[in-house]
C-alpha cells in the first residue's frame, strides 16, 4: 500500500467517504502537493493541515485524533 493509501486509510476511520476530499485539500494547500507525491516527512504538516481543517466541524478531541493517526504514519507519537 502506497503512503497516500495509508493516510487516507487513517482519516477514513474518523471522517469516512470525506477523507479523499480532505486529504486532497490539505495536501495541496499545506504542501502544494497532490497525496501521491507525500512522503514520510511531510506528514507532520499535514497532520497539522488536517487538524486545523476539521476541528471547526468535528471539534478538537476528533481532530487530534485524525492529528495523531497521521502522526503515527511518520514514525512520531503524540504525547499528551
Amino acid at each position: 500500500m502506497s503512503l497516500d493509501d495509508d493516510v487516507l486509510a487513517a482519516l477514513k476511520e474518523e471522517i469516512g467517504p470525506s477523507a479523499a476530499r480532505l486529504l486532497s485539500r490539505c495536501a495541496k494547500k499545506a504542501l502544494n502537493k497532490s497525496p501521491s507525491g507525500l512522503t514520510r516527512a511531510d506528514l507532520p504538516a499535514l497532520a497539522d493541515a488536517c487538524h486545523a481543517a476539521v476541528v471547526p466541524v468535528l471539534g478538537t478531541e476528533a481532530a487530534g485524533r485524525i492529528r495523531g493517526r497521521v502522526l503515527k504514519l511518520s514514525g512520531i507519537e503524540e504525547v499528551f
